[in-house]
């Protein structure tokens, strides 16, 4: 028995009211089935003679014509969360970002020459300067981003765009506090420049393009207020192709290889023009999840090498450098709590631990020689209700005698602001509260103290307060 086109005319208004109710691309796919069975059904009607159409026909199709009108307009739930279709497109786009502000009191040491992130392996030593009790703010850290995903034959492509403004326009560099150029803009406009952090496409288990390194476990790590985290562990985005097979019971394996702009260091401190790599930096992956958490386990081997003129002598040579890190994350209280742990060990392992030089070359030998370091973070979680959080980090890092410590030593290079380290230590604990959706006041206290090869030491310690408000 066909519908009436009283019936029409309510399944179309029922239509209409139920599209501000679908949540799902699958609830829409619902009504456009709905709305093609009401179109059909209409044009059935329409074709009858004029004495067995009733008169109601016609507000029925004027109201199909406004449900056609309003479909065209709407905006339909893509595939990703948080995302909607583009029209006329089956490409699914997310935005999402967050601005952010963050007040900064030092109280000992000077770290104003890095203000949006400590930097406690070049803190001044102890004495050497008479700049404490700054206080600054800046917005430099907030972030937008957009997320893409568009279905093919063989499963969904991924798209990902991701920058800050965490870059100083005048000279590009991020780190610049208290320079003229930076000084000029925060007395105008505090204007920094846009800084890209990731842009790659993923399909299936290959990702191509940059983001963070395969090497840094960023699940597994503890939550800061400061911008770099803890010494110790992995901090690093660059360009890659990366592939991971992820099977049921033992985990995913990860293989890539990523940018090398890994540097030799001269008599001097100084990276030698000379020093390139001919091939990229490999690395491998193990993670799998567990009942009680989290685990992944990291190695990398990249190439160190000098090829061309230092001091008037042609040199060639060539190390390879290797590193391995192991994090875990474990579930406290009833999964409410977490607690992580961090360990990462190398030998010429460069900037994939954090502030670590890596590598000298002695002319006297014609060798490169390597440092051999040890990172370790471990940090804890409370949550005290869903809207109050604590954090807890410590991390410490430590530099091993061979070597190329007796070369950092013998020329000098053991000591003062940017002489290499011994030791380093940092201490985080931070307190975040969320009162509502998308926002987040979070406040941290900062202690963190060096030790040069040499026994100076240098200490710095500060307040961090930030106000983050996400939109997605």
């Amino acid at each position: 028995m066909k519908r009436s086109a009283i019936t029409l005319m309510l399944l179309a208004s029922g239509t209409l009211s139920l599209s501000a109710l679908a949540q799902t691309p699958k609830d829409f796919e619902e009504l456009r089935q709905e709305f093609l069975r009401l179109r059909q059904e209409l044009n059935q009607l329409k074709a009858q003679p004029p004495a067995a159409a009733p008169a109601a026909s016609n507000a029925a199709i004027e109201r199909l014509e406004q449900l056609e009108l309003k479909q065209k307009d709407a905006v339909v739930l893509g595939d990703i969360p948080g995302s909607f279709r583009l029209p006329g497109s089956e490409t699914s786009l997310r935005l999402y970002g967050v601005a952010e502000l963050n007040a900064v009191h030092e109280f000992k040491g000077d770290n104003s020459a890095n203000d949006y992130s400590t930097f406690v392996p070049y803190a001044p030593i102890n004495g050497s300067t008479t700049r404490t009790g700054q206080t600054y703010l800046h917005a430099r850290t907030s972030r937008i981003g957009i997320e893409a995903s568009t279905p093919t034959p063989h499963g969904p492509l991924a798209v990902k765009v991701e920058g800050d403004f965490n870059n100083d326009p005048r000279t590009g560099n991020s780190a610049v506090y208290g320079t003229v150029g930076n000084i000029y803009t925060q007395q105008a406009t505090n204007s920094y420049n846009f800084r890209l952090r990731h842009a790659y496409g993923q399909f299936g288990g290959l990702l191509v393009g940059q983001t963070w390194s395969t090497f840094m476990d960023l699940d597994n790590s503890p939550e800061t207020v400061d911008f770099n985290g803890p010494i110790g562990s992995t901090f690093i985005r660059q360009p890659q192709v990366r592939y991971a097979y992820g099977t049921k019971d033992l985990g995913t394996f990860t293989v890539a290889a990523e940018n090398s702009v890994s540097y030799v260091l001269d008599n001097t401190g100084v990276a030698t023009p000379a020093g390139f790599s001919r091939v990229p930096d490999f690395i491998a992956r193990w993670d799998k999840s567990f009942g009680w958490g989290a685990m992944s386990v990291r190695g990398l081997t990249h190439e160190l090498r000098v090829n061309g003129d230092i001091g008037g002598a042609s040199v060639n040579a060539s190390r390879r450098g290797y590193g391995v890190g192991a994090t875990a994350l474990v579930k406290m209280r009833d999964a409410k709590d977490f607690a992580s742990f961090a360990v990462t060990y190398g030998k010429g392992i460069g900037r994939y631990l954090n502030y670590i030089e890596g590598a000298s070359y002695d002319p006297a030998t014609n060798d490169i020689l390597l440092e051999k370091a040890l990172g370790v973070v471990v940090g804890y979680q409370y949550k005290a209700s869903d809207t109050f959080r604590t954090n807890f980090a410590l991390g410490w890092q430590k530099n091993y005698d061979n070597a190329y410590t007796a070369f950092a030593r013998a020329n000098g290079l053991d000591t003062g602001q940017f002489g290499i380290n011994r030791r380093v230590y940092q201490a985080h604990l931070g307190f975040i509260y969320n009162p509502i959706k998308n926002v987040d006041f979070g406040a941290e206290y900062v202690f963190g103290q060096r030790e040069t090869l040499s026994g100076e030491k240098g200490n710095m310690s500060r307040v961090n307060l930030s106000a983050k408000y996400y939109f997605n």
